[in-house]
């Protein structure tokens, strides 16, 4: 998670991380480009688990989406139900020296319409990144990943992350990976870091396999760009339990579709950012002070 980048600087290091949430996102208006009207809304509920180490992490996550259509959207052949994703996501670092680093990224999802098998929506990401830290604030990782897509060719995908932190109360971190492409930012409202808050501007993706239609196989990728904000508070002083919420104004959306090997019209939504959210999560075992080469 993009807002776990240091917590509580009093908790003892944990190598578990156990966090549940749910979003709702209120239906908005779309348009498409064959002339199909209504709107769409869209809501999650999953969990998270993280296991990290100062040299390699692994990150499993599982999300249900519900996707609500209505209007004549509702009965287009864009219309699709609700969906699984389950990810695993991890790196494994080598260190030379104290400044530099080679890490290598992979990744492993299944998504895909509830009313198929997961395992038929199955793509994979691999690649590798140098990670160079010139100073104590700042942290530089470059790097190129390959990702598969459905019905397309693997895409070369540039892995950027910096994080820069002027002081001990603020971490500004601009990430480009595919997945989560812009600027996450982080203040630390206490000085034993309980009390956090950020906001992120980034251009984000989701895939997803769908039920074949008569013309043969579909699938769609959503590019959202939601303005997210949010704050994080730990309830006791070893930095084990924490409740969050936050809020989003979803500024642009697009859906991408693939019918049959075949490029089809988008939809976006018809109105700029009137899509909102709201989540939650839960911690049980927080990762302190996560490593900047995992997501």
């Amino acid at each position: 998670m993009a807002w776990l980048g240091s917590v509580n600087v009093h908790a003892q290091d944990k190598p578990w991380l156990v966090m549940a949430d749910w979003q709702r996102r209120a239906p908005d208006a779309i348009s498409h480009a064959g002339g199909e009207t209504g709107t769409y809304g869209r809501s999650r509920t999953g969990f998270e688990v993280i296991w990290k180490q100062p040299t390699e992490a692994l990150d499993l996550e599982w999300y249900r989406y519900t996707q609500n259509f209505d209007g004549l959207a509702a009965n287009s052949d864009r219309r699709y139900g609700d969906a699984d994703d389950l990810i695993l996501t991890g790196f494994k670092q080598w260190d030379h020296g104290g400044r530099y680093a080679v890490q290598l990224i992979y990744a492993a999802e299944w998504a895909a319409d509830t009313r198929l098998a997961l395992t038929e929506g199955f793509r994979w990401g691999l690649g590798g990144a140098v990670r160079w830290r010139p100073s104590d604030e700042l942290d530089i990782a470059l790097g190129l990943v390959f990702q598969s897509r459905f019905e397309m060719t693997v895409l070369p995908v540039p892995y950027v992350k910096a994080i820069w932190r002027p002081d001990a109360t603020a971490e500004f971190e601009l990430r480009a990976s595919g997945l989560q492409n812009g600027l996450f930012i982080r203040w630390f409202l206490t000085a034993d870091r309980a009390t956090m808050l950020d906001a992120s501007m980034a251009y984000e993706t989701l895939t997803f396999r769908l039920t074949d239609g008569s013309y043969g196989a579909r699938a769609v990728a959503i590019g959202e760009v939601p303005l997210r904000v949010g704050i994080t508070q730990f309830l006791e002083p070893t930095g084990t339990w924490f409740v969050r919420g936050s809020a989003e104004w979803v500024a642009f959306a697009r859906h991408s579709f693939r019918h049959d090997g075949e490029s089809m019209g988008p939809s976006s939504r018809g109105e700029l950012g009137s899509g909102r959210a709201l989540g939650g999560a839960f911690l049980i075992q927080p990762c302190v002070r996560f490593p900047a080469g995992c997501s």
